[in-house]
């Protein structure tokens, strides 16, 4: 149950096939209820080069929901399922199929663990858009959090791969940056640590990139299982 203050505006949810709660809100739209009433209106932020908005926000699936979870969010939403991804995880394969409208503004990312009984991957994670993803990492970890430490080999191999200037590949090994590159443009992005079952990402996407970063989730999750581990131990 939600608790509502009398004058709170009266949001309509429903629930996908996991439970997560959706709520639909009337933007703008009078006499319908407006959410932003709900809160101080305050001049905005200045644009600093932060995170500003929502990239794309990652949902694990009960096992035996995966398909269905794609469906409702293809019919109730009217996103559009892209093709499913098999990705390696150290445990086994996580599978993973993102949805998201048209032109990018909605991205949402479905997973799904090796196993029915595995939840070792099913994490949910919120990957923040930044203009300027090494600014984003230096703020994030000179304000003491910490960020996810990634393997050395994979700046190794990424040297081998593709061509940077000179210090750029050092500053992505310093913050744990991970790249990649498609027709459209690059991506960059890091983590910070695990908190629970909640993670966060930071991204940035130049040129018009389209995807989320599928080659390096391997590494990824190498690099969560080894702090996880470490913690433990």
């Amino acid at each position: 149950p939600r608790r509502r203050a009398p004058g709170d505006a009266e949001l309509e949810a429903v629930a996908a096939p996991d439970g997560t709660e959706l709520f639909f809100c009337a933007t703008g739209r009078s006499p319908l209820p407006d959410w932003r009433a709900d809160f101080e209106d305050v001049a905005p932020a200045p644009h600093d080069g932060g995170p500003w908005r929502v990239d794309h926000l990652s949902l694990a699936q009960p096992w035996h929901q995966f398909d269905e979870a794609a469906l409702f969010h293809r019919s109730v939403l009217g996103l559009r399922p892209q093709e499913s991804v098999d990705v390696a995880d150290p445990y086994g394969l996580l599978r993973s199929r993102a949805v998201s409208t048209d032109d990018g503004a909605v991205r949402i990312a479905l997973t799904v663990g090796p196993a029915p009984t595995d939840d070792t991957a099913h994490a949910q994670h919120l990957a923040l858009a930044t203009d300027d993803v090494v600014a984003a990492a230096r703020r994030y970890r000179e304000a003491g959090g910490p960020l996810l430490p990634i393997p050395a080999n994979y700046y190794d191999d990424l040297a081998a791969r593709f061509e940077f200037a000179d210090g750029e590949l050092e500053t992505y090994r310093e913050l744990g940056i991970l790249y990649d590159r498609d027709a459209h443009g690059t991506f960059r992005h890091c983590y910070t640590h695990t908190v629970g079952r909640v993670f966060f990402e930071l991204v940035q996407r130049d040129g018009g990139y389209r995807g989320y970063g599928a080659a390096n989730a391997p590494v990824r999750l190498a690099a969560q299982h080894a702090v996880r581990a470490f913690t433990a131990g």
